[in-house]
């Protein structure tokens, strides 16, 4: 399909690949992406649609490739599993994001202690979290002896910077957020 442009390269490509028997297609998963990973209300959210089937209002957004095309495909778990014949990963992927939007939406309303200094904390299996104000008037966060990068104008903000950082650092650390 090389002499095809990205976009008639994919109309061609779905072509071949829509029939009921069709098999894996060689294309592997490159990404998963959550359309609403901060959090903002489902009906302010813009949805993607699926590039294999067409669904219209999909979150979970599974990027492909293929060894025959040059663009990637953006389409829904099902086709995921379908496109890379692979019924188990597409959906473990989809599921941690989904667990971490849960766990996000949750953090807020942890019961966030005290400090003798003020500030409110975490203690979560040995990683000491923590929100504090700053001498601007902002507010950051510190995961053990490790300050955040920036600052952020409320608690609130500084609350949720720290739970993606911390995620990102102990996301596979199931004994950590298997009681969350």
């Amino acid at each position: 399909m090389g002499g095809l442009s990205g976009q008639a390269q994919k109309r061609a490509w779905r072509r071949s690949w829509v029939t009921p028997t069709k098999k894996s297609t060689g294309a592997g998963e490159v990404d998963v992406v959550d359309l609403r990973a901060d959090g903002e209300p489902g009906d302010e959210t813009d949805y993607a649609t699926c590039q294999m089937c067409g669904n219209e209002k999909i979150r979970y957004v599974h990027i492909m490739e293929h060894p025959n095309l040059d663009e990637h495909f953006e389409v829904g778990c099902v086709c995921a599993e379908k496109m890379s014949d692979d019924y188990e990963g597409p959906k473990r992927r989809e599921a941690r994001l989904r667990n971490r939007a849960a766990r996000r939406s949750r953090w807020l309303h942890r019961k966030w202690r005290i400090s003798a200094k003020g500030n409110s904390f975490l203690n979560l299996d040995g990683y000491n979290l923590v929100v504090y104000p700053t001498k601007t008037g902002r507010w950051g966060y510190k995961i053990g002896d490790r300050f955040g990068p920036r600052t952020y104008p409320t608690d609130k903000e500084a609350k949720l910077a720290l739970f993606d950082d911390f995620w990102t650092a102990t996301q596979d650390d199931d004994r950590l957020w298997a009681s969350d």
